[in-house]
């Protein structure tokens, strides 16, 4: 099962949609999505998603590819309309971002709305409907509505699928898996089991080594004991 066969309509698994604000964060999530190891018993698996890959590869971040076309809304506009995902990096800056918002809008209009996850790593999810918090609020106006028949932002609310990576929610690894999960359309417990494996892998990989070290300095110590003895008894029978 090739890569191709695996999304034969999109360039891209995911666009990453962000304020540059929040530029740590992307790359943070752009390397973290790439490099993760799907695990092998979930790989070629057929869920409503598509044909589970490898990997999530590759993954649309940046605009500055991008900076040079004559017309970037357009450029932009493609490399949405060619990603199987759109992933929204969710902050007060981002929620502020002209480019995120267009880019939230064009991805419904493709009518892939279902397909869009957040991943909140600061200010408050639907602030702007409280009193006074409105610079709090975290979610681009366009997705926190839905799309009416027209093409346009309705009045009716919708609640976005997020991941929350902040201090005291999901923190940044299962936000993280959270993410990859809703992609894949796969439990989230699989994918945590699967990462606590590896973790107790890399742990007992950690303490082995720890030991082998340990083995190997003290038999070099009681060899240095021993040769320090031996030359001192030798030094002795000389006299």
């Amino acid at each position: 099962m090739t890569q191709a066969s695996v999304m034969p309509a999109f360039r891209y698994y995911a666009f990453i949609s962000y304020s540059h604000r929040d530029q740590a964060w992307a790359d943070w999530l752009h390397k973290a999505l790439e490099t993760y190891a799907i695990p092998k018993r979930l790989v070629g698996q057929s869920t409503a998603a598509g044909v589970i890959p490898k990997r999530l590869t590759p993954i649309f971040r940046d605009r500055d590819e991008l900076a040079s076309a004559n017309d970037l809304g357009r450029k932009v506009n493609e490399a949405v309309a060619q990603s199987a995902n759109l992933i929204v990096i969710c902050s007060p800056r981002s929620a502020a971002s002209r480019w995120v918002d267009e880019e939230v809008l064009a991805f419904k209009r493709l009518g892939r709305s279902e397909r869009i996850f957040c991943l909140i790593v600061d200010g408050e999810p639907n602030a702007s409907e409280l009193p006074g918090r409105a610079a709090k609020e975290c979610f681009a106006h366009a997705l926190r509505y839905q799309l009416g028949a027209d093409g346009a932002l309705s009045s009716e609310c919708t609640e976005p699928i997020a991941a929350d990576a902040r201090s005291g929610k999901d923190g940044k690894t299962n936000a993280k898996l959270k993410l990859i999960a809703g992609m894949l359309e796969v439990g989230f417990d699989q994918l945590k089991q699967r990462e606590l494996q590896r973790r107790n892998r890399r742990m007992t990989a950690i303490a082995a080594l720890a030991v082998a070290v340990m083995a190997v300095t003290t038999t070099l110590a009681i060899a240095a004991l021993l040769a320090s003895h031996a030359a001192v008894v030798a030094s002795e029978a000389a006299d």
